[in-house]
């Protein structure tokens, strides 16, 4: 999808178009039970995703045969940064609001050696599921929670 692009892009890299309704539409996820999230979409319209088991009440998902994810799917995906946003995607594009209303967010992180494009992390604060110990001491890595909300060092190197 060449609006999504930014300039230089590969020609052989694409999206699908669900992936771009995912990332320019205006939606907000929000938290519920667990891996449960509430979508509500721009016409005002709520679907439940489950994350765990990858299942949406909308009828996207519901009654077609060939529909694996849904945008909904997607949307939560991208927001909780389950899935990474192509570093070739002009960010200018993106809903702004992406993210922001699920832990750790809003962050865009790109596919491409996880560069971090945008971010509202508050510098020195960790992520109280960090897991940053004993299995990286002495490596510059990260957990994936310190990673996902934007640290790129592990918690003892500070």
């Amino acid at each position: 999808m060449q609006e999504l692009a930014t300039e230089g892009k590969n020609p052989h890299d694409s999206i699908e178009n669900r992936d771009v309704r995912a990332l320019t539409e205006y939606m907000t996820v929000l938290a519920m039970d667990g891996e449960i999230y509430s979508v509500t979409t721009q016409s005002g319209s709520e679907y439940r995703v489950d994350a765990i088991e990858g299942r949406c009440t909308c009828p996207d998902y519901e009654y077609r045969d060939d529909v694996e994810e849904c945008k909904h799917i997607r949307r939560v995906r991208f927001a909780t940064g389950e899935r990474s946003v192509p570093a070739w995607i002009d960010v200018g594009k993106i809903d702004t609001k992406l993210g922001e209303h699920v832990e750790g967010g809003p962050i865009i992180v790109a596919s491409d050696g996880g560069q971090l494009l945008d971010s509202a992390t508050d510098e020195g604060s960790r992520p109280e599921d960090c897991e940053c110990g004993d299995w990286n001491e002495g490596l510059e890595l990260p957990c994936w929670p310190c990673y996902r909300d934007g640290h790129e060092t592990p918690a003892q190197n500070e």
